[in-house]
């Protein structure tokens, strides 16, 4: 029988050695024994401690292998950025209002939110708190915000009611649109417009141009344009809100005063008010308040209560004092989170100074002024507030006998707030301009819910097409819609 070849024996030896890891290694030739001693040393490694830390190092990374944090999904090319006042709140509103789920945030020692994300179906916004010295400013701040977002949804008026019910203002009503779609508007807590829209049909550009030309000029979608039916505009002017009080009054000039150096108001006389004296426009933080009358004024003098909402209430109460109003209350910590004093100036306005200790300045959803109605019979005007301008209710407390003790709607964008006439605060029947997309039919619909005509709609001079009404309380309501008249 021939001999093993040197490659058979050095096989033949491994393969006992690993049957039988106690045996004497098996001989072989002498040219192959040095490499099965080698084998006879190396066949008791690795050590079972380190067979340990091995098993133990596979199995912690097969581990991270299934815990793999997955790649961000690629960023939208353009992505909007809000900044709010109590962005954790308006996290809160739009999960409720919009569906919006936190993706994450990042907060600062004071617990003020420097950065989060949001996703809304498939798309991410992103926001954060204010933060002034960096010139991160919210609306409220800087009196409205000219951005509007605009969502595509699946089914727009089941979507307007939840955002409603979450606490968002619908500002313009779910209706189809020339453009394919059919769309409303929201306005939430924060400052900001929620344009909500669902495709319904597909329009060619040319289509869509022929509709919006025919539009403007006050016709029907499928109408010829004629050249002189009046171009409506944007339903709020330049800086106004939905509600905007009309402080009329005899003492008009010196009221100017006051309020220019008590809250540091700024805006000018604009000319003559449709019953004699002065009309003017002034501006107060994020808030426009009208002020007319004056000595050559015919009407009937409407003074009235306002909320306003300071830095410091403590120095700007000190300040009207020094402007020559009279003390009502000194500030004082209230137990709804404000501080808050009262005075009345010297045409006989009351103006609520107050600070809210959780915002530095209004609480949420609320703007520098809001109107404070004290009326015999609340209950009647929430009632017709909510049937003629379609009113919002926000609040609604009672005392045990079911009397309101303080109520806030919101109509469009602003807010109004009522308590039953008690004490000092007894009926100011206050004078509003309410701007509204068509001043006729929100005329219509304030007859049908109570109120009574002054005027009837009609193009002024000044750019606006009013209507006057009165409800049961003697509110004075100017429904009002901007237009501008196309060339002929």
């Amino acid at each position: 029988m021939a001999k093993p070849s040197q490659s058979d024996q050095l096989d033949a030896a491994l393969t006992a050695l690993l049957a039988n890891p106690h045996a004497a290694p098996p001989p072989v030739d002498a040219t192959v024994a040095p490499l099965v001693r080698i084998a006879d040393d190396l066949r008791d490694l690795p050590r079972p401690a380190f067979r340990s830390r091995l098993r133990g190092e596979i199995d912690r990374k097969a581990s991270m292998a299934t815990d793999v944090v997955a790649a961000p999904p690629a960023r939208q090319t353009a992505t909007a950025y809000l900044c709010v006042r109590d962005a954790a709140a308006a996290i809160e509103f739009y999960a409720r209002a919009f569906g919006a789920v936190e993706l994450y945030r990042l907060t600062d020692p004071g617990g003020r939110i420097g950065h989060a994300e949001l996703r809304i179906g498939q798309s991410t916004i992103m926001l954060s708190d204010e933060f002034p010295d960096y010139g991160a400013l919210s609306p409220q701040a800087i009196g409205g915000s000219p951005v509007k977002i605009h969502l595509q949804v699946d089914d727009v008026d089941a979507f307007a009611r939840r955002a409603v019910a979450a606490g968002a203002s619908l500002t313009r009503p779910v209706e189809d649109q020339f453009y394919g779609e059919r769309s409303g508007k929201v306005a939430d807590p924060f400052g900001l417009t929620w344009i909500l829209s669902m495709r319904t049909e597909e329009v060619a550009p040319t289509e869509m141009q022929r509709r919006f030309d025919a539009l403007m000029r006050g016709q029907g979608a499928g109408a010829a344009p004629t050249a002189d039916a009046p171009r409506r505009t944007r339903p709020i002017p330049e800086g106004f809100h939905t509600v905007t009080p009309y402080l009329a009054v005899r003492e008009a000039e010196e009221l100017i005063g006051f309020v220019e150096q008590a809250f540091g108001a700024q805006g000018k006389v604009l000319g003559t008010g449709s019953q004699g004296g002065i009309h003017g426009e002034y501006r107060i933080g994020d808030s426009m308040v009208m002020i007319g009358g004056g000595k050559a004024f015919s009407g009937t003098p409407m003074p009235t209560a306002i909320h306003l909402y300071v830095h410091d209430a403590d120095a700007v109460y000190q300040r009207a004092i020094a402007a020559g109003a009279t003390s009502i209350k000194p500030p004082t910590d209230m137990d709804y989170g404000d501080r808050e004093g009262s005075v009345r100036d010297l045409a006989g306005n009351h103006w609520y100074i107050a600070t809210n200790k959780a915002t530095g300045l209004a609480p949420p959803g609320l703007r520098t002024i809001t109107p404070s109605l004290h009326p015999r019979g609340a209950d009647q005007v929430v009632d017709f507030l909510k049937r003629a301008f379609a009113a919002q209710e926000l609040a609604l407390h009672r005392s045990t006998t079911g009397t309101i003790l303080h109520a806030k709607v919101r109509i469009g964008d602003s807010v109004v707030e009522m308590g039953e006439a008690h004490g000092q605060c007894q009926p100011m029947p206050t004078k509003f301009f309410l701007y509204v997309d068509d001043a006729d039919a929100w005329y219509q619909r304030a007859i049908e819910a109570g109120a009574t005509s002054l005027a009837s709609p009609a193009d002024q001079p000044y750019g606006a097409r009013v209507a006057a009404l009165a409800d049961s309380s003697g509110n004075q309501w100017y429904v009002a819609t901007p237009i501008e008249h196309a060339a002929a």
